[in-house]
């Protein structure tokens, strides 16, 4: 439902609107019954971390997705049930690399669809100032670490890890561990 309706919703599409409203609200119930992961953990950190200006957690979630999927799909787990996701919205994923590469792909247009950047810094044309992101960086890493979410994330990840994933999320680079 997401999938098919989040960008009609964006552009003021009514009906695409009510269908995003019950999508979400599925979305919701589902959340009550299992953790997020390091997606949620890391937007639960950086939300209101700098003085430019809050990240609407939304928003957040959606930067820091592709990354986050990237990363996890080192393990093959994850990677099988990312092609798994890929699949089921009618995504190239034959295998489970394609699948995954594919799901990146899509999430990112879908992204740039609703005007969300694809690094923080970029956020709300910049309100995250580079020296103090990368002042506060180890501090904010190591909250996310200890987020309630992180402890469900199929991949296990370390302070130092944390670290170089926000960069990446920041910076828009790629997720090459």
């Amino acid at each position: 439902m997401i999938d098919e309706n989040i960008a009609a919703s964006y552009k003021g599409d009514a009906d695409a609107r009510a269908k995003m409203h019950n999508a979400q609200c599925l979305a919701g119930m589902a959340f009550s019954n299992a953790l997020l992961g390091i997606v949620h953990s890391m937007a639960h950190k950086t939300g209101a971390a700098y003085s430019g200006g809050h990240i609407v957690h939304g928003a957040a979630n959606a930067m820091y997705l592709p990354k986050v999927i990237k990363y996890n799909a080192w393990e093959k787990a994850a990677a099988d049930r990312y092609a798994e996701i890929a699949r089921f919205i009618s995504l190239p994923a034959k295998t489970a690399e394609e699948g995954v590469a594919s799901l990146i792909s899509h999430i990112k247009a879908l992204n740039r669809a609703l005007d969300i950047p694809g690094g923080s810094m970029d956020y709300e044309g910049g309100i995250i100032g580079e020296k103090e992101f990368l002042e506060k960086l180890p501090r904010v890493a190591e909250l996310a670490v200890g987020d309630a979410c992180t402890g469900s994330n199929p991949r296990k990840i370390t302070p130092a890890e944390m670290e170089k994933l926000l960069r990446c999320c920041f910076y828009d680079s790629e997720v090459d561990f």
